[in-house]
């Protein structure tokens, strides 16, 4: 074992490396000393720190005086912002903090080297500031604006089900009453107008019009299976679609059934695609119109 430990360490020595000697240090040949200086490195143009410089990698100076800036800007009215979109604000946003990124880097270099004439850079920054609140008021309006169309909703999707029981619950001396009811909350709620003479068919006819009808279309299928429960295992429910909701619109309930009956029984095809739903309804609704000008 002692054989074997010195033939290693033999061999170690015998293969490491020997100092550098030189035999003349005069005759080396020594680099002249690099002098430190910016134009010893080569900064990529597209580096993420020109952004703190007014004009990125085509800036001619680090520090910008009072009379570079633009003191006659203002901030930005409330009023203009209320008429951006939510992308032009975020491209807003992100240019004014840029900006006083640039103005923070300046005012900070201009302590650095005790020059303390910066109080232009501070009313600049000042009229950016009270943009970018401003903006955040914006948001804070349109934000508390959607939370309250989201409550409205809910409050509205609680009525509509109240008042579906309610209509389906009267008894036959409430209907007509009920029914007088309907025809103002489909107004009141989805813009379905109590005669078809009223219409703008470009503007009314739309998908709020649409989310009525297949209200008010159900309420009273259902209302008139309660009544005809062996009607409803013949016809089933859901209705499909505006083709057979819009008879409940025009008609009678028991007639509306008969229509959507024929429908069925014909084989026609009533579900229609999303594109073909609301010129469908232009369409029937106008011969509708026509229909009883002739009566």
């Amino acid at each position: 074992m002692k054989t074997v430990a010195r033939a290693l360490s033999g061999s170690a020595r015998a293969m490491a490396r020997k100092p550098m000697r030189f035999t003349d240090l005069r005759t080396v040949q020594l680099r002249p000393p690099i002098v430190p200086t910016h134009r010893n490195f080569e900064v990529s143009p597209d580096h993420p720190l020109w952004a703190f410089f007014p004009d990125g990698n085509n800036s001619q100076t680090c520090y910008r005086e009072a009379s570079d800036l633009d003191i006659q800007s203002r901030a930005w009215t409330t009023a203009e912002l209320r008429r951006k979109s939510f992308e032009d604000l975020h491209q807003l946003w992100y240019l004014v903090l840029k900006e006083r990124n640039v103005l923070a880097r300046e005012v900070r270099l201009a302590d650095a080297i005790n020059e303390r004439n910066t109080h232009v850079h501070d009313q600049v920054d000042e009229k950016l500031l009270l943009t970018q609140k401003r903006i955040k008021q914006v948001l804070l309006e349109r934000q508390t604006a959607f939370e309250r169309v989201q409550t409205f909703t809910q409050q509205q999707q609680e009525y509509l089900e109240e008042f579906r029981q309610r209509y389906l619950d009267a008894d036959a001396s409430q209907i007509a009453s009920y029914n007088e009811k309907l025809i103002r909350l489909q107004y009141a709620f989805f813009g379905i107008q109590p005669q078809l003479e009223d219409y703008n068919w470009e503007t009314d006819i739309n998908e709020r019009f649409v989310d009525g009808l297949n209200y008010v279309s159900h309420i009273k299928l259902a209302r008139y299976f309660a009544q005809n429960p062996d009607v409803e295992e013949e016809i089933g429910y859901p209705l499909k679609g505006v083709v057979e909701e819009l008879p409940f619109l025009l008609r009678d309930p028991s007639e509306a059934v008969e229509e959507v009956r024929a429908l069925r029984q014909s084989g026609a095809q009533v579900k229609l695609d999303k594109i073909d739903v609301l010129p469908f309804l232009r369409s029937a609704l106008q011969a509708a119109l026509e229909q009883e000008g002739r009566m």
